[in-house]
């Protein structure tokens, strides 16, 4: 896995921060085709980290939270999800779609992935859905899944092979 090549990874992430920002009322309006477009890998990447009735899951890099509903519904009224992201803005549209959902379940907070501010072994699960390929760092961001997780947890990171792959950003 690649670490993204910059000589200030802080002034990287305060970019990424200030873009997602800027950009999250324009991706959460798009919600509908965005989740058709990912519906199967949204589904496969549940399946693939176990999501379960009653766990608690942590969805990194969330952004407004599509998947956050989905995890939200599966795991149910007796599980939690926390979605957490880089960007206040698109993570404050998260939090209103869930609210605007119903699920009571859902938490956000803001946090880097690269440095979690959570307790370690406290989560039965983890996604992150095409977040983890915007890190200065990913494997930094993986070594923080690792620590928040439970033993045995499930977990599940879908990407791009890196930013210049995304087909809404080619050229």
């Amino acid at each position: 896995m690649a670490t993204i090549l910059t000589s200030d990874p802080q002034a990287f992430k305060a970019a990424q921060r200030t873009q997602w920002d800027q950009s999250a009322a324009g991706w959460n309006a798009h919600t509908p085709q965005i989740r058709a477009w990912l519906r199967p890998v949204t589904d496969a990447m549940m399946e693939m980290a176990r999501i379960a009735p009653g766990m608690a899951v942590l969805d990194l890099a969330a952004g407004a939270g599509d998947q956050t509903l989905d995890l939200a519904r599966r795991v149910g009224p007796a599980g939690r999800v926390l979605a957490t992201d880089l960007s206040p803005a698109i993570l404050a549209l998260a939090r209103h779609n869930a609210r605007h959902a119903g699920l009571d379940n859902v938490e956000t907070q803001v946090a880097d992935g690269e440095s979690l501010p959570l307790d370690a072994s406290s989560f039965d699960a983890a996604v992150c859905r095409l977040g983890l390929m915007f890190f200065p760092d990913p494997l930094a961001g993986l070594r923080e899944l690792h620590r928040v997780l439970r033993p045995g947890a499930g977990v599940c990171s879908v990407v791009f092979r890196g930013p210049r792959a995304i087909p809404a950003w080619a050229s």
